[in-house]
């Protein structure tokens, strides 16, 4: 869909993306039954999910004066009967950190959005079964993270229709959402110590519904929580190139245009364009910002035959998914739709989309702990592997890596067993002689974040310690790897993975070098130095196995491979990168 300018347009999107949701609605409604994988709960919550996502699209729909008459019914029918005990389809009584208390934040917001059609239409037995089912979040221990933000919204929901709520809950974890910001407008995912996309579009996300439902009650906090927006949004544009695609970074990336639903809920709550300390994005440049980054989404292979949206990145692919991904997870990326709700006579639906604003060539962002290269057309982000707990999947590959790049994305380890189903892209790699693994870094010791530089101090294995420090370049960055080894192994500097079986793909190998190209892109490992000087370097193109970049389904990783000997070892290298005028893969 090329036009994205009129209310109207974003609303026939909408529609067009729920229509094959249509004929996959269970018998009585509570849930939608779309096959495929499992997710680390039961198929029944699998379906309840599929039904309640789609409402963060539906929601502002009909908030926004968007009418419907099946939707409207199949929600009013599906609502009645996952909240009534004497129907089959009940959604049943939920446990602690139970995955039904997620997709009880889309139904809140229903019913604090479009209570004319989910709500005012019931009896009032059906009011109070809704009620009762949503209240028992009160009762139940969540995860210490993002989840908090879902009672909220419950008990935020159940106080605007004058239901029973809990205000002791609602008070407390409005103040555990305080302990969590950093600052800048960041927040941390609870005590996971992570800071990705769930700042975008989770914690700044929610805090503008409540910012914008709570006021009555709560005016300073709803101010402060949009000053915040404000903030992060001057730090965030950096996350999105002039293309519309944003960095690949951290979990969740299954969500895809959930990207852009930060701006959507900054123009809602009204923080969009105002900061206190640095020029804001105008509405113009925030529906540019939108409007590509559906573009882009809408023009890769994310649909399944039957036009569901599939579980993957750039393409269908389960094996960089998290155990919490089941087949209707991805519509979470429609929390995008918020923007419907804006009235009709808003400035955005007048605004052009317009380009990025100027943008610095690096901007440090230490509390989001990364540091984002700008290059236009493609945006880099460097970061020390800071993180606690990896219980979801492949979070060493989603936070460790050297650098995450919007044109060459990053890729996940099939095993460790060797280079090609470990495909250790942006990766200093170790193979320890006997053994059949390849070690990366996971953690590190410590770190810092400069203004131009991120170093980092980690351990791959016992017996070796590594202290880098990477610098941005005008053409790609400078590695500068101190090793210090108690045994004898080998080391491969591998850069970014390039897309083969393209136009133009063709490998090199010189004496210290690895390149490998295609018509939209290059990269290219180069050792600068090595001590001791006597050391072998081996250039190689590792052939890494398919399905493991999120963009690409078939890359290789250039690499250069060294001796490291006990005692300590200094490299330099350049990873060159090169992205061209090509309209992508």
């Amino acid at each position: 869909m090329s036009r994205l300018n009129t209310k109207e347009d974003y609303q026939k999107l909408l529609l067009q993306l729920l229509e094959p949701l249509k004929e996959k609605f269970t018998f009585q409604g509570a849930g939608i039954y779309l096959y495929g994988s499992g997710a680390s709960y039961p198929e029944n919550i699998i379906a309840m999910e599929a039904f309640a996502r789609p409402l963060w699209g539906l929601a502002p729909f009909w908030a926004g004066g968007g009418r419907d008459e099946f939707w409207e019914k199949k929600y009013q029918k599906g609502l009645l009967a996952g909240t009534d005990p004497k129907n089959p389809e009940y959604w049943g009584e939920c446990e602690d950190f139970d995955q039904r208390f997620v997709e009880m934040g889309p139904i809140s917001l229903g019913l604090l959005m479009a209570p004319h059609i989910l709500w005012e239409p019931f009896s009032q037995r059906e009011k109070e079964n809704i009620a009762a089912w949503l209240y028992q979040i009160n009762h139940h221990t969540l995860s210490k993270c993002n989840w908090y933000y879902f009672r909220i919204l419950v008990n935020l929901a159940l106080k605007t229709l004058r239901c029973p709520y809990s205000p002791a809950l609602l008070k407390s974890d409005l103040e555990y959402m305080e302990s969590c910001y950093l600052g800048h407008g960041w927040y941390v995912d609870g005590i996971s110590n992570r800071k990705d996309y769930y700042s975008a579009f989770a914690m700044e996300f929610y805090s503008q519904i409540y910012g914008v439902y709570g006021n009555e009650d709560d005016k300073n906090r709803c101010a402060r929580l949009k000053r915040r927006a404000g903030k992060f949004q001057a730090d965030f544009v950096y996350w999105f190139d002039e293309q519309g695609r944003a960095l690949p970074y951290g979990r969740s990336l299954t969500y895809r245009f959930a990207q852009a639903a930060f701006w959507a809920a900054a123009l809602f709550s009204g923080a969009a364009g105002s900061s206190d300390d640095e020029a804001g994005v105008n509405p113009g440049q925030i529906k540019g910002i939108i409007n590509r980054n559906l573009r882009y989404w809408l023009s890769k292979e994310i649909f399944q035959g039957d036009g569901v949206l599939s579980i993957g990145y750039a393409y269908a692919n389960l094996s960089m998914a998290e155990k919490y991904n089941a087949p209707g997870s991805p519509y979470w990326c429609f929390k995008v739709f918020l923007i419907l709700a804006l009235s009709s006579d808003h400035p955005y639906w007048r605004e052009e989309e317009l380009p990025l604003p100027k943008l610095d060539f690096l901007r440090s962002m230490s509390y989001a702990d990364i540091l984002i290269q700008h290059c236009g057309k493609e945006t880099c982000g460097y970061t020390p592997a800071i993180y606690i707990k990896n219980p979801l999947g492949h979070f060493v590959e989603k936070y460790g890596k050297f650098a995450y790049s919007t044109e060459f994305g990053f890729s996940v380890s099939h095993s460790g067993e060797n280079l090609e189903e470990a495909a250790p892209d942006s990766m200093l790699a170790f193979a320890v002689e006997g053994e059949h693994k390849v070690y990366v870094r996971t953690r590190s010791i410590s770190y810092e974040i400069g203004a131009d530089y991120v170093v980092s101090q980690w351990s791959p294995v016992k017996g070796i310690t590594v202290t880098t420090r990477i610098r941005p370049t005008g053409f790609g960055h400078v590695r500068e790897h101190e090793i210090t080894s108690a045994i004898s192994c080998k080391a491969y500097e591998c850069g970014f993975a390039v897309a083969k079986y393209l136009t133009g793909y063709e490998t090199f190998l010189g004496s210290k070098e690895a390149e490998a190209k295609n018509h939209s892109h290059l990269c290219k490992v180069v050792i600068k130095e090595i001590t001791p000087e006597r050391s072998t370097l081996y250039p190689m193109v590792i052939s890494a196995d398919p399905n493991t970049n999120i963009l690409y389904k078939n890359t290789v990783i250039p690499a250069v491979a060294f001796d490291v000997t006990p005692g300590t070892t200094r490299i330099i290298s350049h990873i060159e990168r090169s992205f061209y005028d090509n309209p992508g893969i």
